[in-house]
């Protein structure tokens, strides 16, 4: 079962909001893993989190690439 947004823990939600921010904002549909960097909470986050974030994000048409 796909991860859904609302089930996230509330800092990982957070997460994904300021990365759908980020791209709309930036009008891109692609992000940078050092978007994502800056976006996490400064706790440890678990595999299980960044598939959940990479699932949520892809729900709305952005990826994750290695940048410029």
């Amino acid at each position: 079962m796909l991860p859904s947004h609302d089930a996230l823990p509330a800092d990982i939600r957070m997460t994904v909001d300021r990365l759908l921010a980020k791209a709309d904002a930036e009008r891109r549909r692609s992000l940078t893993y050092d978007d994502l960097e800056e976006a996490l909470p400064p706790r440890d986050v678990t595999a299980d989190d960044l598939e959940a974030i990479f699932w949520v994000l892809a729900e709305y048409g952005i990826e994750l690439d290695e940048g410029e």
